[in-house]
């Protein structure tokens, strides 16, 4: 993983599974390296750009995984795209090039191939905001917090 220079939002792209009926996004994990400093927040938007929740991240370790969970879980819906991001005010977000190129499987959700849809967006920004700049397929490490259906 290499560190991103510059303040702003990294996200992921990706597909609620067809067996998301009844699902939910409950919140946002990323990963955190040691030069990344400030408060953090996570988000999931539509693939729009409507955001549909929005956390501050507490309790931060120094480096690794950070969770938050949303106030209220977000239903999904089968087939659809939705966008994981979190908001890094230092700009140390770690990131592997290429590393969305293809789709990354973890049944029952999915990323978005590169060549479909561009992934592993970006913006720079002082604030949250949806991002759309797109550069070699960065997969900036960020993940939902999924909650199947109860049946």
């Amino acid at each position: 993983m290499t560190a991103s220079p510059a303040s702003g939002q990294a996200l992921v792209s990706w597909t609620a599974p067809v067996t998301a009926a009844g699902a939910s996004i409950t919140g946002i994990r990323f990963y955190k390296s040691t030069t990344d400093t400030g408060a953090h927040t996570g988000n999931l938007w539509t693939a729009g750009g409507q955001l549909l929740a929005s956390a501050a991240f507490t309790n931060e370790t120094a480096s690794g995984w950070q969770t938050v969970t949303f106030a209220n879980p977000v239903p999904i819906t089968a087939g659809t795209t939705y966008v994981a991001s979190y908001f890094d005010p230092s700009g140390h977000f770690p990131g592997t090039a290429t590393g969305l190129t293809n789709s990354v499987s973890n049944p029952p959700l999915a990323t978005i191939a590169n060549a479909t849809s561009p992934n592993g967006v970006y913006a720079y920004n002082t604030t949250s905001t949806f991002p759309t700049s797109a550069y070699r397929a960065y997969n900036y490490w960020v993940d939902v917090l999924f909650a199947p259906s109860a049946s």
